[in-house]
């Protein structure tokens, strides 16, 4: 009995550590051979990735996977252990647009991606982003409407700005500043400050205390003339009502939407030119300054000899180009002379109508390209501080239903 008893003991030992043993092998062959597909259709056709790295991380263990990636390639793979997985890529990207190069960043990442068979294929979509980008002008409709009449109408023009980081953003104290210069008529200017500083006469401002206007990644930021249903008063119009705040116009010209707040208006008043002959920058005041400050200490006098001969004057103000944001020229071909900001704003200018008087530019927008999707699926806007490239000339109104 006793032989009987430590035979069946070994024969329990032996099936305990055969089952064990089983166990240890089923749990070793439990991989995965995973392919990740990666989808690229958001990034430019120009670009060099860099630093770039890929990881597979096991959401119950912690267990990382570093895969090694080609980004020429369509697809990278690695073995992993089963189990239920969060995908990330980062790198950086030097995206090329018309000969200028731009830093930015290249991510992915994706979620709740099981693992529980021998091979698994993950699409991994590839998004941009753009770690210095702040608001950029989205677009700006500067020429009006006509009405049926065919007589002009300028209440209805706006401008759209977009927060193109990927960051909360505040409107808050933002300057719009048309050029007073003209990108149609090139004068020598007495002092000569464009290289480092923007010259206007008529500046608005974005009320609020630094908080009252956020704007989310990827969102817009709309700046009406007159926040009004324009279809009402001209059926080739617009409706305007959904705009985040209005310009305080001249009084002859002025419709006031009480529920939609007015700008601030800092200098002059803002009459967008209709033909597009100048220059827009957005921009912030000089940190600490309040706006009587600025007034006082950026107002100047420049002069220009006019073409009898006589010495002109003229009062006006600069604004800092290191505080300066975004900047757009706009011309037509027929008259175009200069740029009315520093090359190192804006290298271009856009246009809406090819002549002085080209009657085809109402109801035309200039509206900026779309370089890529950030990972919200938001556009990430084309910035290469060219308007020439950046922008999509003669568009029809975002705003026109």
């Amino acid at each position: 009995m006793k032989i009987n008893l430590f035979i069946q003991c070994c024969f329990f030992m032996t099936m305990l550590f055969s089952f064990s043993a089983c166990m240890k092998d089923d749990f070793v062959e439990s991989k995965s051979q995973a392919t990740i597909a990666l989808d690229k259709s958001n990034l430019p056709t120009t670009f060099t990735v860099s630093n770039l790295k890929l990881t597979l991380k096991e959401s119950n263990s912690g267990s990382v996977y570093t895969v090694p990636v080609d980004i020429s390639k369509e697809s990278a793979s690695t073995e992993v252990n089963f189990g239920t997985y969060a995908a990330s890529l980062e790198g950086d990207i030097l995206v090329s647009e018309n000969g200028k190069e731009k830093k930015m960043r290249i991510t992915a990442r994706k979620e709740a991606i099981v693992v529980n068979a021998n091979t698994v294929s993950i699409d991994l979509k590839l998004f941009l982003s753009d770690p210095s980008a702040n608001f950029v002008f989205k677009e700006i409709f500067y020429t009006g409407n006509r009405t049926p009449e065919n007589k002009a109408y300028h209440g209805d023009k706006y401008f759209i700005l977009q927060n193109n980081s990927n960051d909360t953003l505040y409107a808050d104290g933002l300057l719009i500043a048309q050029s007073y210069y003209l990108t149609t008529t090139m004068r020598v200017y007495t002092p000569a400050i464009m290289d480092e500083a923007f010259t206007t006469q008529q500046i608005i401002m974005i009320p609020g205390d630094g908080d009252d206007y956020p704007v989310y990644p990827g969102e817009d930021f709309i700046i009406a003339n007159n926040a009004i249903n324009h279809l009402q008063n001209n059926t080739n119009s617009l409706d305007l009502t959904q705009a985040d705040v209005e310009i305080e116009l001249l009084s002859n010209i002025n419709v006031d939407n009480p529920a939609v707040p007015n700008t601030i208006s800092v200098a002059g008043n803002l009459l967008m030119h209709d033909r597009g002959f100048t220059g827009y920058v957005l921009a912030r005041l000089p940190q600490g300054l309040t706006v009587e400050a600025y007034k006082k200490d950026y107002a100047y006098t420049l002069s220009y000899i006019a073409t009898n001969g006589r010495e002109i004057s003229v009062e006006a103000y600069k604004i800092p180009n290191s505080n300066i944001i975004d900047a757009v020229n706009l011309s037509v071909s027929e008259g175009y002379e200069w740029l009315v900001t520093s090359a190192a704003l804006d290298m271009g200018w856009t246009y809406c109508g090819t002549t002085n008087s080209d009657q085809n530019r109402y109801g035309k927008s200039v509206i900026r390209k779309s370089l890529g999707k950030t990972i919200d699926g938001k556009d990430l806007l084309k910035d290469t501080n060219n308007s020439a490239e950046d922008f999509q000339a003669e568009s029809s109104p975002s705003l026109k239903k």
